[in-house]
């Protein structure tokens, strides 16, 4: 089920039946180039959660719609290919751990359908395998993930896996123990990557979603990065051939051929500029076309673009403020003409336009305060 956009909005601005300047400004029957999105969020009050946006940048700009307050520190957040069914982590520790939740989106209504334990502390990040039976938690703090059943209507069942990881390596003050960062699938042969910060480890796992514990336990492959780079997050190139790997700690990219479930280095790129020497914490990467950004986080607080060249390679093409502090997350609009950061520190979103043929960013008026955004998922 497509969310159609003109009818969340007509629908948010009947219910809500007050001015709020900030969250919902005039509406026009124009929707071109209108795109929705949700984002996860650190909280500190009751208003505060999941909520879903619109970023019309021909009009007002950002406007919230709706919320769901149900979900505590919703940091990352994800939906389905049908857009009607959202997942989220609720990332909290303590005597019951983290949890994992699973809501319905409807005419741009998020209500809960029911949480699970994460069967770890502090899950930072969750992937949907390709057949959408099972969603996986990434623990940061208990340095495991979790392989959870979802049934047909996104009630979510206790984890039917957990793969516990074990090491350390030399940094002495984030790599004393494991701090599983993120788990994506391989978009060609759905197997499992899992990226251990702690560690300095990317593991592939194979994957049977016809099985009712579909995890091979046993890595198919360790892939071992730099000592103290901190692997975190990582995205593939449309053919899976190779694998773009953010170290948070060095604050670098790794680029990375894959051939058969098997990683091979092929180059590290720098994200700082030359002469830098603050404090840094590299974040997100994300890749459209031909290019690739990633983000910097600590006393950088930039964006950074590179172009994909020969074999995979990249050439740096940009650095430029991202507008705020701590740039966590960013994401790419899916027609590619904008990319909006969220500024964690400093509570702000922030779209710069992207010229398509160069790569290039360049920032725009269109900024909006909300409350420690961390993920953004555009709802093509």
């Amino acid at each position: 089920m497509k969310i159609n956009k003109m009818i969340v909005v007509v629908l948010i601005a009947m219910a809500c039946g007050q001015s709020n300047t900030r969250k919902s400004q005039t509406i026009t029957n124009d929707m071109s180039d209108s795109y929705l999105f949700l984002l996860g969020t650190y909280t500190d009050s009751p208003e505060q959660g999941i909520h879903l946006l619109e970023f019309n940048p021909g009009k007002n700009g950002f406007n919230l719609l709706s919320s769901a307050t149900d979900p505590e520190n919703p940091s990352f957040v994800i939906a389905n290919k049908s857009q009607n069914l959202v997942f989220s982590v609720e990332e909290t520790a303590g005597d019951e751990g983290g949890k994992v939740s699973s809501f319905a989106l409807n005419k741009g209504v998020i209500s809960k359908i029911n949480s699970v334990s994460a069967a770890g502390d502090a899950p930072c990040y969750l992937s949907l395998d390709p057949s959408e039976k099972f969603v996986v938690a990434a623990n940061y703090s208990e340095g495991n993930f979790s392989v959870i059943p979802v049934e047909a209507e996104g009630r979510l069942q206790p984890a039917v896996q957990v793969v516990n990881h074990k090491g350390n390596s030399v940094n002495p003050n984030r790599q004393k123990q494991p701090h599983v960062h993120a788990v994506v699938f391989h978009p060609q042969d759905g197997r499992l990557l899992v990226a251990d910060l702690g560690t300095d480890e990317v593991v592939v796992y194979d994957f049977d979603p016809n099985q009712e514990k579909p995890l091979v336990e046993d890595p198919h492959f360790r892939l071992q990065v730099k000592p103290g780079a901190g692997p975190r997050h990582l995205v593939f190139d449309a053919a899976g051939e190779t694998l773009y790997l953010i170290h948070e700690i060095t604050a670098e990219i790794g680029v990375y051929s894959y051939q058969d479930g098997f990683l091979e280095h092929v180059e590290t790129q720098s994200l700082l500029e030359q002469g830098f020497t603050g404090r840094v914490g590299a974040a997100e990467v994300r890749l459209y076309d031909k290019y690739l950004y990633a983000s910097n986080r600590g006393e950088a607080n930039e964006i950074i673009g590179f172009q994909i060249v020969d074999q995979g390679k990249l050439k740096h093409i940009q650095t430029i403020s991202s507008g705020g502090n701590g740039p966590r997350n960013f994401n790419i609009t899916p027609d590619g003409k904008f990319l909006v950061v969220g500024n964690q520190n400093s509570n702000t979103l922030l779209a710069f336009s992207r010229n398509p043929e160069s790569g290039m960013l360049t920032s725009t008026n269109h900024r909006f305060e909300i409350h420690k955004p961390v993920y953004i998922n555009f709802l093509p």
